[in-house]
């Protein structure tokens, strides 16, 4: 996992990455004389070419700045295309996608658009959206969806199908509050965002708002969840029990929380099922001060089907409480703002896949993943993929790279057999 953030004393830009276990690997920091600040980062080891590096998405004097780095994030390569970025995505061949607009937003000084560039940063194609680029993902039929909205104010949203070549085979008019959030499922979508007083069924200030929609852009079900202050979304993901586990965070003490201890900003991390009915909820933190960094940048990524890794923000008075609790926390007494990193587990798991058996020093990457995945520290003699009904779907042999791309997005079990007959399971969930 590779966190982010800026060391806001000096202005520089910290980035560090840690194992599986939260031990440091390597770290970078720039020094940025002009108005430079990060905007995203993301790893490329899911993409099939260029494994283990990354880009950066980073503004430069209100533009975008898109950086290139290894896996030890020493920078291979930069390019400013000269407009504001709001969206970055990794594509298959190794190349980067990138949507933003020029003028910020603003439709006199220009139009939005979808860049692509190769891997060593060339242009390939780009074209104008006509909109405010709010999300890209990937589409299920090796395209992309481009989310976003055609006014300045955001909230008539579309959504827009792009095929490899950059060409528009569809536009969407959902005639929505614009979301943050943007998930293909297999008949529809999930949009998420936030909503004010007046949205449906409000509690208070912001809420967190979902809204499941058809492909004709219909929307099926709603659902507003938080309490009567501020309740904000960081991310979402889609289960494979057809349910969503929805991260955000929160000052709320009422409405659909309970038993929150924090005087300030908590983590708040929920369950709604298929039907959007609220399943379970829980608020992470502490009685003193913590923040979440800022739905900007990447603060959850998902390491398993049920398994997710968050990055945020906090600091206390002498020393820290309730959830909050690092080994190296007693080094940073009356702390200011620091990095807080942890591992949850969603205790919904409705699958008929056993729980994996991962031994130390054995880790298999990237999970989630789009197509191709390594398992590191051993040398399997068989692999066996099944699918989330316990069904044989393909095995290898002699090899630790486990090739993906050709099957259903879903959870699958991997199997490796080693040359002494024990065996090595684990979870991956292809997207």
């Amino acid at each position: 996992m590779v966190s982010c953030g800026i060391v806001s004393e000096y202005d520089n830009t910290w980035l560090i990455r840690i194992d599986g276990q939260g031990i440091l690997q390597n770290q970078q920091c720039w020094n940025w004389d002009e108005d430079f600040y990060l905007k995203e980062f993301i790893s490329l080891e899911s993409a099939k070419t260029d494994n283990n590096e990354f880009y950066m998405n980073a503004h430069t004097n209100g533009k975008v700045t898109i950086l290139k780095l290894d896996e030890n994030l020493n920078e291979l390569w930069r390019r400013t295309p000269g407009y504001y970025g709001t969206q970055i995505l990794p594509t298959d061949d190794g190349g980067v996608l990138l949507g933003g607009s020029y003028g910020y937003l603003n439709k006199s000084q220009g139009t939005d658009t979808i860049l692509k560039l190769d891997g060593e940063g060339n242009t390939e194609w780009k074209i104008s959206a006509g909109m405010a680029v709010v999300k890209i993902i990937r589409a299920k039929d090796g395209g992309f969806l481009v989310g976003g909205s055609d006014n300045e104010v955001l909230n008539d949203y579309y959504i827009l199908k792009v095929n490899q070549n950059g060409e528009i085979v569809e536009s969407i008019a959902l005639g929505t509050t614009y979301p943050r959030i943007l998930l293909e499922l297999e008949d529809g979508f999930l949009l998420a965002g936030n909503v004010g007083p007046d949205g449906p069924n409000a509690h208070g200030e912001f809420d967190i708002l979902l809204s499941r929609i058809d492909e004709a852009g219909h929307i099926l079900w709603q659902r507003s969840c938080g309490g009567s202050s501020n309740d904000l979304l960081s991310n979402v993901f889609a289960n494979a029990n057809g349910g969503f586990t929805v991260f955000g965070y929160t000052n709320s003490n009422d409405g659909d929380l309970h038993n929150r201890a924090g005087n300030d900003y908590d983590i708040w991390v929920f369950h709604i099922d298929a039907s959007g009915e609220l399943m379970w909820e829980r608020s992470i933190g502490s009685p003193t001060n913590h923040e979440w960094i800022e739905n900007k940048y990447p603060s959850v990524k998902r390491t398993g089907e049920y398994k997710y890794a968050m990055a945020g923000t906090m600091c206390w008075e002498e020393t820290p409480s309730g959830d909050v609790n690092c080994s190296n926390s007693a080094e940073i007494p009356n702390s200011g703002q620091n990095y807080w990193v942890l591992h949850v587990t969603d205790t919904i798991n409705s699958t008929g896949i056993p729980e994996p058996l991962s031994p130390t020093g054995i880790q298999m990457y990237p999970n989630p993943t789009y197509g191709r995945v390594t398992l590191q520290g051993i040398e399997p003699v068989e692999v066996q993929v099944f699918d989330a009904l316990g069904q044989w779907v393909k095995s290898f042999y002699n090899t630790n790279e486990i090739l993906l791309g050709d099957l259903p997005k879903g959870m699958y079990l991997i199997k490796a057999v080693l040359e002494d007959g024990k065996t090595f399971t684990d979870k991956v969930v292809k997207e």
